[in-house]
């Protein structure tokens, strides 16, 4: 046993380099803090209870814990035998039987040399790919009940379906978030120059989503574009050209991380998010997570849905195409979108009860990951139709996530305008509903906007959001405001 612990604490140290006086790798680290890092400064440093963080492989959650392991030990001088890493997908650690519980009582008894049941400040202890050990949640649960000064924080990259069960011994003593891909202002943040992130910082999006909220409760559409009026100028010309740009490598490579590492082309990052990802994902989650018996049909699934992004797809034709029953079907999609590989969207009705289950809009989830998958360059991508419905799945994705921020409370929903003709998005805010059209072209013609104007008299909208690739300005006559695509991204 002493040989066992001994072996267990060599791979801890290893882990956490800190201990031995160590910097943390710049590899490690990265050099960019997506806006995530940020809330999770204030949830490390005041979280009573333990705090899950969920969302999709690759997004960057191990990089986080490590800059907020950094950002303890460096801003808040906390004492570096005072924090604890344990990454639980290590194979190592899939040996050891309750790996958190021995890897604590070692940490205790040879790092912070103090009992866990005595401390007066605080411990911090992430736990990172939590769900790859059964029983984390009981050993966590564990010291939790406790009343230790312990502050937890865990990833896991699976469903809320697993993870609801795997909670289920720490109901009401959890909190937890959903850490999706990188937005586009995260992207900005990211590969724009300074004066762009300063523009970013000056301009934040808290104000414009404040006037955004205002001109919905006043009926008063002014008030939001006065807002983005503000922000459209200051920008500028010179800006609004670099911005396009990032946004054209948006279209291509979505909000993987990854993809915009300067090391590796886009060719060599996309094969092994497509080689290495995908198969993981498909082959070994949704195996492990749902007991999927076909991953091969769930494949064939995902890549007929990729190449129809934002197309409104009828699912007995597709259970037909696949030859799998509906009910199958409707598993595979319910298990594509826990694993957040694509969302589905369903058409708006006042009585939610009757809304088809046989019509729905389906977006792929990333549209990098979508591009690696089909195989696709820059040059395919730039092809207008492709781009277009490319925008409307970027537009559809940072919407939902703009309800989120606004109406956390809420049912995260939003919905599709279907008619004669089509709005591709509507979403209620403020029990209000605003519809929004995504036509990423320079030139739009009266007919393009016809079933925008009529969907915001019809549903008495406050007013309408029509996203362009370039054109800014009020029709006050018809309620309806222009938006470049990119400007509406940076408020999302």
């Amino acid at each position: 046993m002493y040989e066992d612990n001994s072996i267990l604490l060599r791979e801890l140290q290893k882990e956490n380099t800190w201990w031995s006086g160590k910097d943390i790798s710049k590899e490690l680290l990265k050099g960019f803090k997506r806006a995530d890092f940020f809330v999770y400064i204030k949830t490390i440093l005041k979280e009573e209870y333990p705090h899950i963080i969920i969302g999709p492989r690759r997004v960057g959650k191990s990089t986080l814990l490590y800059q907020l392991v950094d950002f303890l030990i460096n801003k808040k001088n906390v004492p570096k035998n005072r924090i604890i890493l344990l990454s639980l997908e290590r194979p190592f650690f899939s040996t050891i039987k309750n790996p958190i519980k021995k890897a604590l009582e070692l940490f205790e008894e040879n790092i912070l040399k103090e009992p866990l049941s005595n401390l007066k400040e605080p411990v911090y202890i992430f736990l990172d790919e939590a769900s790859r050990n059964e029983n984390w949640a009981l050993q966590v649960k564990e010291y939790y009940d406790r009343k230790y000064k312990l502050n937890f924080l865990i990833t896991g990259s699976s469903s809320p379906a697993l993870f609801a069960k795997s909670t289920e011994s720490l109901v009401g003593r959890h909190k937890k978030t959903i850490m999706l891909t990188l937005k586009f202002s995260d992207i900005v943040k990211m590969i724009g120059d300074d004066m762009l992130r300063d523009l970013l910082f000056q301009h934040s999006k808290d104000s414009i989503r404040a006037s955004f909220i205002e001109a919905i409760k006043k009926e008063n559409p002014n008030i939001f574009f006065d807002k983005m009026n503000d922000f459209y100028i200051a920008i500028g010309s010179e800006n609004e050209t670099k911005l396009q740009l990032i946004l054209n490598q948006y279209l291509l490579k979505g909000g993987y991380p990854e993809f915009f590492e300067k090391e590796k082309t886009w060719s060599e990052s996309s094969k092994i998010m497509r080689e290495a990802y995908f198969e993981a994902i498909i082959s070994y989650d949704m195996v492990r997570i749902f007991k999927s018996r076909n991953p091969e049909k769930i494949k064939q699934l995902y890549t007929f849905l990729a190449v129809y992004t934002s197309q409104q797809v009828n699912l007995t034709n597709i259970s037909k195409d696949l030859g799998i029953t509906r009910v199958v079907l409707n598993e595979y999609l319910s298990q594509l979108k826990q694993t957040y590989l694509i969302n589905i969207i369903r058409p708006y009705k006042k009585n939610k009860l009757k809304i088809s289950n046989d019509l729905k809009k389906i977006y792929v989830g990333d549209i990098g990951l979508r591009n690696a998958i089909l195989g696709l360059n820059e040059t395919e991508v730039s092809e207008p139709d492709l781009q277009g419905r490319l925008a409307e799945t970027i537009a559809q994705d940072h919407s939902l996530r703009l309800k989120f921020c606004l109406e956390p409370n809420i049912e995260n929903e939003n919905f599709f305008w279907k008619s004669e003709r089509e709005v591709d998005i509507v979403m209620e805010l403020e029990k209000k509903l605003i519809p929004i059209e995504s036509k990423y072209s320079e030139n739009i013609k009266s007919e393009d906007i016809s079933e925008l104007r009529n969907v915001i008299k019809e549903l008495n909208s406050p007013f309408g959001i029509l996203l362009t690739k370039n054109s800014f300005q009020i029709d006050k006559e018809n309620k309806m405001i222009s938006l470049p695509l990119w400007l509406y991204l940076l408020m999302c």
